[in-house]
């Protein structure tokens, strides 16, 4: 805090070169630093000490962080906390942040990303110590039947702060990504992340729907309102209640369904087809499309007023090529709940079929990977998948269309190759020049040259180790 008085830092952690490092980094920019190794410990010396802001280890002896953060936001609802940790989860990142967390961090800590949420925390909180943060944070309940999605990356850590972040709330969500990026599952974790989890979850998909069928499965219809209506029967929107209701593919929702779901969306009221008695529904909406309804909209294919009451929050799903650091995890994951299902050996990639399935650019996504990983494990008498085995089961895999034909240049390779490095390691630049083997300034030099920029204004991040 640039203030005349010192501001007071309580680093919470049980490995002895983190505490060392972080005190340096604290200390350096004129911060009192305290330290503890434990759980009871750190609550003492925040107790003694009263620091405005906390580091926390997600895993220490004894007591875990999330329990230290439980009673630290009860204790000192003003004290602000920032979470660490070398095992990072879409769980304890939403559970971490729906306890009052400011922000999540993975191990090793990026220096740069640190100062950055610093910045972040003085210009928000430190300026004015009177805020909102007076009130103590609702912890979260656990959910047995939570859907999990498996991943390591900073890209999908912050799926999963926004998924902590308007979980509590009835806000409309637009979710926005490739096929087989796992929208669906970033709808269902919001739901059964949220207070109304024990309500229904229904799904609809717009693409599946006959048109004139539509208002009736969704809205309802009165009995006598159409041939073959005999009985009053309650629509979609109606039986979920206080859930959520998912509408996937919502770019192929016909022109008609979409004033009549704007209505909605405006009032929280619907009328049944054949009736005339408004009905109201809390029903909370999320949506989700693997296409550009910005496009939509100027073609005059989907109403514009629709599309801003849909995103009021906007996630988006990114595609695997994009987060490689999430596929061994993934596959490692996959392969374990093959060999749960078939109730047999759980089968491993070899090193090198690892490497293959590094390098591929999975136009299909995760959904994608999968499906390559059930075949070579059904169709592969041994237990360690060998690249040859991985490699056939991608030759009948749609693959992204190449630019140019024949050879490429020497320079396009190194390109490519400097770019997958730098995805890989989630664009830090000490481990892209290791993994390299060149130095910082060559690295950028080449990037430079290559105009290898990361689109996005956060900070480089340091990537999750595979090792975790």
């Amino acid at each position: 805090m640039r203030t005349s008085v010192r501001s007071k830092v309580c680093i919470i952690d049980d490995q002895r070169s983190i505490l060392e490092s972080m005190e340096m980094f604290f200390r350096l920019r004129n911060w009192d630093v305290y330290t503890a190794t434990d759980g009871p410990e750190g609550l003492e010396t925040v107790e003694r000490v009263r620091p405005s802001l906390v580091i926390l280890d997600i895993r220490l002896p004894g007591m875990s962080g999330l329990e230290v953060l439980e009673q630290l936001r009860t204790r000192f609802p003003k004290l602000q906390v920032i979470v660490i940790t070398a095992f990072q989860s879409m769980e304890s990142t939403i559970q971490a942040i729906k306890l009052g967390a400011f922000d999540y961090l993975h191990k090793p800590i990026d220096i740069a990303e640190m100062d950055a949420v610093i910045q972040r925390l003085e210009q928000t909180t430190f300026a004015d110590h009177h805020n909102e943060a007076d009130a103590p944070d609702q912890a979260m309940s656990p959910v047995d039947r939570r859907p999990r999605i498996i991943a390591r990356s900073g890209k999908m850590k912050e799926v999963f702060k926004t998924i902590a972040l308007v979980s509590d709330s009835r806000v409309t969500v637009l979710i926005q990504g490739e096929s087989g990026t796992g929208k669906e599952l970033i709808a269902r974790s919001i739901h059964y992340n949220s207070p109304w989890n024990d309500m229904p979850f229904t799904v609809t998909d717009c693409s599946t729907f006959v048109d004139t069928l539509m208002e009736s499965e969704l809205f309802g219809y009165e009995k006598g309102a159409f041939t073959g209506a005999n009985e009053t029967r309650k629509g979609r929107l109606e039986l979920t209640g206080e859930g959520t209701i998912f509408f996937d593919e919502i770019g192929e929702l016909p022109m008609q369904m979409q004033s009549k779901l704007l209505r909605f969306l405006q009032s929280g009221e619907f009328v049944r087809v054949g009736g005339n008695r408004p009905i109201y529904s809390n029903a909370r909406i999320v949506a989700a499309t693997n296409r550009d309804l910005t496009r939509l909209v100027q073609e005059h294919k989907f109403r514009e007023d629709l599309y801003y009451r849909l995103k009021v929050v906007t996630i988006n799903a990114p595609p695997l090529r994009s987060r490689r650091s999430d596929i061994p995890v993934l596959a490692s994951f996959f392969l374990k709940k093959l060999s749960h299902h078939n109730a047999s050996r759980q089968k491993r990639l070899a090193p090198e079929a690892l490497d293959l399935l590094m390098d591929y650019e999975w136009p299909g996504n995760v959904r994608q990977l999968e499906n390559v990983l059930t075949r070579a494990s059904v169709l592969t008498q041994s237990v360690v998948l060998t690249r040859e085995h991985t490699e056939a089961c991608l030759l009948d895999s749609p693959r992204m269309p190449r630019t140019e034909e024949g050879i490429a240049s020497l320079a396009d390779v190194e390109r490519d190759h400097i770019l997958k490095v730098l995805e890989c390691n989630e664009w830090h630049l000490g481990n892209a020049c290791t993994q390299l083997q060149m130095s910082r300034p060559t690295l950028r030099a080449r990037m430079k040259k290559y105009g290898l920029i990361r689109k996005t204004r956060r900070t480089s991040r340091k990537t999750s180790s595979h090792h975790e």
